[in-house]
Parts: C-alpha cells; structure tokens; sequence
C-alpha cells in the first residue's frame, strides 16, 4: 500500500473507524502518514477545545416577573363586550393559537432543515465565493478558495467539525501568499487556523490578518446545489470537484481541494495540481513546451500521454473550446503537500520561448 491508498483511511481512524490491516501497518510505519495523522488529530482538538469553551459560557441570570395573562385578558373583553355569537368567538380565538404554533414550527424547522450548508464568504470589497458542503458526508465537507482581496492574495478554506442542533462548528485556515507562489510552499506567509460556531441566517465575522474582515452568510438546504453558471465565459478554463483517471482507474480525486468551482481566465497563465505518485499536471490554452492536445467535452478532458490514457473529470463544463493542452511532469514532487497528498491551485507564468511554444515560469518551491 503507499501514502496515496492510505490517505482516505488516516481521517477513518481518527473518526474511530476500524480500517484494514493492511492500511493500519502502512500508517504505522510510514513517517508521512504519521505527520497526516498527528495534523489531522491535532485539527481535532483544536475544535474539540474550542466546542467545550464555547459551552462553558456561564448561563446569563434570569429574574423571573409574572406575566400578564393577555389571553385572558382578551377572552374577558371579548366574552362580555363583543357583539358576535360567544362560539364563534371562541373558534376566532381558537384558529389564531393554532395558526401561531405554525408559524413558530415553521421558523424553527426553516432554520435548521437539512444537512447541507450553503455558505457565502464576503470580503472587505464584496463577495469572494459561494460554496457549499455536507455535515454528514465527509467526502464534501470542506471547501477552498484561492484570489486577490484587495492588495494581498488569500488562500482560505472552511471546513466543518460538528453540528448542534441548528448551527455548525466551522474551521477556518487562511494564509496570504506572494502573486506565482504556491499557497503552501515555504515562501508564503504562516497562516492561522481559527474554529467559530456558524448558525445559518446568522452573519458571522472574522478578521484575517493583512487582508481585513470576511463575513459568512448562509443557509441550511437538504441537497447538494449546483454552483455558479453552467457557461463558462471566454478564455475561462474551469474545475468542480474534478476526478482524475488513469486507463480507466480513478488516481486522484481533487474533491476535497476544489470543493466548489474553480475558475482562470488567463491566457498567459498555466493552472497546476500535483497528486501523489503521478506527478505535477498543468492546463493551459495556450501550448506548452512538452505539452499533449487534450480533447474537452463539456466536464470530460481526455488525451494520451506516457503511454497511458488519462481523463480529467468535472462537474462543470471545464471550458468553451474543444481542446486545451496539458503538460504532465510525472518526477515533479514539491517540498510541500495536502493532507490528502495532493496539492492543487498553483497559477505559473507562460513565457513564451519560442513561436507557437510556451513554458512555466517555476518559482523555487
């Protein structure tokens, strides 16, 4: 087994799944599954720690008063001065508690109905990204944004660690980062992780160093939507929770990384996704040096390289035109790599070498 069959099997095990043997030994054995293992139980704590201090609030003082029993007080009026038959009266009085009790039940399942989150995040100068993730499948609980707020470029990701009720407990990692670098290569800036507790209808604020204030919106829904529009604009090249396949074998399933869509719209730009045991891909418009013509079909890219037949699958039309170029660097590792072995959203520079050609502008990992 190798670190990329093991990875699904590390978050298993620290949700107090049983796993098989097999994945147990390699995790046991292998020093990067252990530092995976130690990140992913270390985020947990951190939620942990942060769910207790939230309910160890002490509980605000309540003075008690007796209340003035208005119902009462319109059955008396009612009763003795109303100039209407004393039954119908009391229907009159009877249909209004009833339609109050739902109009509150209503409110309250409005609230909380569902399992999915659909989460709006709103920068200092209007809204950054729409995104939306499950609070029971694991597979979709997480999303990733990468853009330009203002001067700086964030790299920001939500994820969630538990419910109560009608709000979420929400993890938070952002990090600033330099414009051709790689969110997590040593020259970006430290992040911060921070966890808060999120209610749906309930704006929530938190401030991201060197970047300003970012506001969460949302709403509960009981279905997975479908974000952003189906056409994608010029020039556009676009990702929705792609799957990667080798001669028909599924090798890397970016879901986790690209939790909602993921959009360029740069010509001179190549967009990059490393996955762990296959190398580093990058997809551009434009040829590169060494680059294979890819066949696009609306969320379906297919192209023949090393012998190998490949497809890059998503839940979004991937672009306008009928082909793009992909450029597979099988030995590529960078220094730095996602809990899942992969790393995503790397945006180099073309440069062009010759006519007709292009290459990748590397900045030093």
């Amino acid at each position: 087994m190798i670190c990329y069959d093991a990875a699904e099997y590390i978050s298993a095990l620290c949700d107090g799944e049983t796993i098989p043997p097999t994945a147990a030994q390699h995790i046991a054995t292998c020093p990067d599954c252990q530092a995976r293992l130690s990140e992913y139980l270390a985020m947990g704590v951190e939620l942990r720690q942060a769910a207790s201090l939230g309910l160890a609030d002490p509980v605000p003082p309540r003075v008690w008063t007796k209340p003035q029993n208005r119902l009462a007080t319109w059955w008396q009026k009612g009763w003795g001065t109303m100039r209407i038959p004393r039954v119908a009266f009391a229907g009159l009085i009877a249909g209004i508690l009833v339609l109050a009790s739902v109009l509150a039940v209503n409110r309250a399942r409005a609230q909380n109905t569902g399992n999915v989150v659909l989460l709006t995040t709103v920068g200092p100068n209007g809204p950054l990204t729409d995104c939306a993730f499950s609070t029971q499948d694991r597979n979709q609980n997480s999303c990733v944004w990468y853009g330009k707020v203002g001067s700086r470029f964030l790299a920001y990701r939500v994820f969630v660690g538990a419910r109560d009720g009608g709000r979420v407990q929400l993890g938070i990692y952002t990090v600033t980062y330099t414009s051709g670098t790689n969110p997590g290569s040593p020259e970006s800036q430290s992040g911060s992780t921070q966890s808060i507790w999120f209610e749906p209808g309930e704006p929530s604020k938190f401030n991201v160093p060197q970047v300003g204030t970012l506001t969460l919106e949302g709403e509960w829904m009981d279905h997975m939507p479908i974000l952003g529009t189906l056409e994608p604009i010029p020039n556009e090249i676009r990702l929705g929770r792609p799957l990667l396949l080798k001669d028909n074998v599924a090798v890397g399933d970016l879901s986790r990384n690209i939790g909602g869509i993921f959009g360029w719209d740069d010509l001179d730009r190549a967009f990059g996704f490393y996955i762990s045991g296959q190398g580093r891909f990058l997809l551009s418009q434009l040829p590169m040096k060494g680059s294979v013509e890819a066949q696009v079909v609306q969320g379906r890219v297919s192209f023949e390289e090393g012998g190998h037949s490949w497809e890059l699958l998503s839940g979004v039309p991937v672009c306008r035109a009928d082909h793009i170029w992909v450029l597979h660097q099988p030995d590529l590792k960078p220094k730095t790599s996602g809990l899942d072995g992969t790393t995503c959203c790397s945006n180099l520079k073309l440069v062009q070498t010759e006519p007709g050609l292009w290459e990748p502008q590397e900045k030093p990992n």
